[in-house]
């Protein structure tokens, strides 16, 4: 695997460690009535008894983590070109810094809910985050092409054609 890939994923490793200490380090300090919904498109918060149901967030942010990397792990091995999964290979975990991202944002807001610190997410914050996922997919297609690019600049160079 290339070196790149490496470092994204054990960033991504650190951003579901960092998740799961701040959600245990709080869950016992946190009021008896918290908030497991808060209000992106203008809904209401939803609060109920201090429950389990806190860890949903964490369990979830766990479980897509672990399958967003099966599966980025299954479709880079069927790719024919070995330069061609491993961008797409950084592109999966690139990615997925920015839902772990907006998984904690989501989870610190709940906790800040709850003290009554904050009235919910902040929204510039979380659509900045699924903005930059948009602005990845051009880039990475661009790197694709660039690198295919590369690819026929080398064979070219390597095998000329005679004259």
């Amino acid at each position: 695997m290339k070196k790149a890939a490496v470092i994204l994923i054990i960033f991504n490793c650190i951003l579901i460690c960092v998740a799961w200490l701040m959600v245990l380090y709080t869950y016992p300090r946190l009021p008896q009535r918290i908030p497991i919904w808060l209000d992106f498109f203008g809904q209401q918060h939803v609060f109920t008894e201090k429950s389990p149901l806190f860890f949903l967030y964490i369990l979830t942010q766990t479980l897509f983590c672990g399958f967003f990397f099966l599966l980025a792990q299954i479709i880079a091995s069927r790719m024919k070109e070995t330069w061609k999964a491993g961008i797409f290979k950084e592109y999966m975990f690139l990615t997925l810094i920015f839902v772990n991202l907006i998984f904690i944002h989501v989870q610190r807001s709940l906790i800040l809910v709850a003290r009554r610190i904050e009235m919910g997410v902040d929204k510039f914050y979380f659509y900045s985050l699924f903005g930059i996922i948009l602005i990845l997919i051009p880039y990475y297609r661009l790197r694709i092409k660039l690198a295919r690019k590369k690819q026929e600049l080398d064979r070219l160079l390597k095998n000329p054609m005679p004259r």
